[in-house]
C-alpha cells in the first residue's frame, strides 16, 4: 500500500484570504490521507499577496474561496505563464467555490463591471443577485461520487470545449444544468465545499495520484466513517426539495 520516501509538496495559496468555508480542511485531509498511504508531506503557505513564491517541487495548490472582491487581487498575484507551464507538466491546481472568477476568463459583477481572470479552465462566470446555499452531490465520469455543500454566489457557464468536473446528482452545479466544476491540463475546479475532501477521500486520493503520477486504489476500510456519511447524506438527499 505504501510508497515510502515519496513526498507531496502542497503549496496553500493565501489561506489567511481564502478561508470562507472552513476549506483549509482540504490540506488537513491531503496531509491524513497522505499519511495513510505512506507518503510524507510538504506544506508551503503563501501568506501575503506581495510573497513571492514559485511552483518549483510543487506537486499541488490549493484554491481556496474567498469574497469576489479580492478576486482581482488574486489574480494579479497569480504567476502567469508560470502557472500555467507547471499544470501542462503535471502540476494539479485544486480550485473551490468563488475561485472560479480567479481561474476562469471572465465574470461579470452585478454592478456591470468585469473581472478578468487568468483563463486557466475555459469558463465564464456572472455574479448572482442571491446567494444560493444547499448540498451538492455529482458524479466524475471515472464514476466517483462527490458530497459536499454549495454556497454558491456566481453562475458559470462552459465555453468552447470545457469539460465539466462532473453531472450534478442533486443540487445546483454550475448553472442548474446538471453541468458541476471544469477540468482542464490538471486544473480541477469544483463547486462543492465543506471542506470537500474530508468528506470525499475518494477525491483527495485521486488528487494525490494525480499529483505524484501514483496508482494508489481506494481502501475502503480506511475510510468507514466516510463511508458511512456517504450514504446517510446521500438519503437524506433522495427526497428532498431543490431550493430556488
Amino acid at each position: 500500500m505504501s510508497d515510502k520516501g515519496r513526498e507531496l509538496n502542497i503549496l496553500w495559496l493565501w489561506p489567511d484570504i481564502l478561508s470562507q468555508h472552513g476549506d483549509r480542511g482540504n490540506v488537513m485531509a491531503l496531509v491524513r490521507t497522505c499519511g495513510l498511504y505512506g507518503l510524507e508531506t510538504k506544506i508551503t503557505r503563501v501568506n501575503s499577496l506581495t510573497d513571492e513564491f514559485d511552483f518549483e517541487d510543487v506537486n499541488i495548490a490549493i484554491l481556496g474561496p474567498g469574497e469576489l472582491a479580492v478576486m482581482p487581487k488574486i489574480i494579479g498575484a497569480l504567476a502567469g505563464e508560470k502557472l500555467i507551464t507547471w499544470t501542462r507538466n503535471g502540476g494539479v491546481l485544486f480550485a473551490t467555490g468563488t475561485t472560479a472568477a480567479a481561474i476562469g476568463v471572465q465574470t461579470r459583477r452585478l454592478d456591470g463591471s468585469y473581472i478578468y481572470g487568468t483563463g486557466l479552465i475555459d469558463i465564464e462566470c456572472r455574479e448572482r443577485e442571491t446567494v444560493l446555499g444547499d448540498d451538492l452531490i455529482y458524479r466524475t465520469p471515472d464514476d466517483m461520487e462527490i458530497y459536499g455543500i454549495q454556497i454558491h454566489m456566481i453562475d458559470i457557464d462552459l465555453s468552447g470545449d470545457q469539460k465539466p468536473f462532473g453531472e450534478t446528482i442533486y443540487g445546483y452545479g454550475n448553472s442548474g444544468n446538471k453541468s458541476e466544476g471544469a477540468i482542464q491540463n490538471n486544473v480541477v475546479f469544483t463547486n462543492a465545499l465543506g471542506p470537500v475532501l474530508v468528506k470525499n477521500p475518494w477525491l483527495t486520493l485521486d488528487l494525490i495520484n494525480r499529483a505524484l503520477s501514483t496508482s494508489f486504489e481506494f481502501d475502503p476500510d480506511l475510510f468507514a466513517l466516510e463511508l458511512e456519511s456517504k450514504e446517510t447524506i446521500k438519503s437524506f438527499n433522495t427526497n428532498k426539495e431543490k431550493p430556488k
